[in-house]
């Protein structure tokens, strides 16, 4: 039968996309499943489908719980799971049933920490395949690094098979977006090897209700975990930090850019502030600004002089970063 798989499902207000996802998921060709269904205090029909589906099938367990958000309820989900393997599946989304059958036999047959497969866009008109890349085993530093420049070991949590032992003492930060990339890397970091498995299992359904939907001023979340991945990569991945630090400048740009771009969202401007304040704290050496284009070099100069300056000065060229 092989070892347990804890699925777990965060579940909000999605009872048009919910029996998609759970049926993709009980109808899996691998079979040891412990499906943890965590109702975050959805106010639809989602809480009685849940409890209909756990009569149905006895690998799945309900938690019915007060609102607190997708971290919370992923949190939820890790207290309770059993498995010696791990993998989140959004409740809107689903997943082809030979997924976990083929991903569990990626782990076991290379001896790995955690598998990642590609991934489906699936519009109302039309479906995207994310990657077009083979099948290989990355090492530490080369996950980290295709983390970094967003290749195939991506930080969103749905798309990966866990050792359970990689985060059994981590849990998501309640309370923010971007939650993904608060966590991601750190599990990435306590791995050895990654299997990338390049069948697109997993379809990402495309929305326009969803959480990320919209530029929200709660978007800076995802400033403040960048930022404190840049400090990590610096201390841990130095020959990767000159290029992670132009990565987080061009992140602070593009979100200031678009706190111009929709005015109510920053009335106080507290978080122009914040995004400045980031701004500065960055040093670039002469050596370092000597191994960027011209472009970059630009940026960096006008941001230090002012990030506003900057900003203005790109939305008349016409460049959002």
């Amino acid at each position: 039968m092989g070892d347990k798989i804890s699925v777990i499902v965060p579940i909000y207000k999605v009872e048009d996309y919910l029996h998609r996802c759970v049926d993709s998921i009980i109808n899996q060709t691998y079979t040891n499943l412990e499906i943890i269904l965590v109702d975050d205090g959805s106010p639809d029909n989602c809480p009685m489908i849940c409890d209909e589906y756990a009569k149905k099938d006895s690998r799945i367990r309900v938690v019915h719980k007060k609102n607190g958000g997708l971290s919370d309820a992923r949190n939820a989900g890790i207290d309770i799971a059993t498995g010696e393997y791990i993998m989140f599946i959004d409740s809107d989304d689903f997943v082809d049933i030979e997924m976990m059958e083929s991903m569990m036999k990626n782990m076991i047959d290379n001896n790995v920490d955690m598998v990642v497969c590609n991934i489906k866009y699936v519009y109302e008109d039309r479906e995207v395949v994310k990657y077009n890349q083979v099948d290989r085993i990355l090492d530490k530093y080369e996950s980290m690094e295709e983390y970094l420049k967003d290749g195939v070991v991506q930080a969103v949590a749905w798309n990966k098979l866990y050792k359970k032992s990689l985060i059994n003492d981590m849990r998501y930060k309640v309370g923010k977006t971007n939650e993904d990339e608060f966590f991601t890397y750190k599990v990435v970091d306590k791995t050895a090897k990654i299997y990338y498995n390049s069948r697109p299992f997993y379809n990402y359904i495309q929305r326009d209700s969803s959480i990320m939907g919209k530029y929200t001023i709660k978007r800076l979340d995802g400033v403040e975990a960048s930022y404190e991945r840049l400090n990590f990569i610096k201390e841990k991945y130095p020959s990767l930090y000159l290029n992670e630090k132009k990565t987080f400048l061009n992140l602070c740009i593009y979100s200031y850019m678009m706190i111009l771009r929709n005015k109510n969202i920053d009335r106080d401007n507290k978080g122009k502030n914040i995004l400045s304040n980031y701004v500065k704290e960055l040093n670039f050496t002469s050596d370092e600004i000597k191994q960027y284009s011209l472009k970059d070099r630009i940026k960096v100069f006008m941001s230090k002089k002012s990030l506003n300056y900057c900003c203005k000065v790109l939305s008349i060229l016409g460049s959002p970063q």
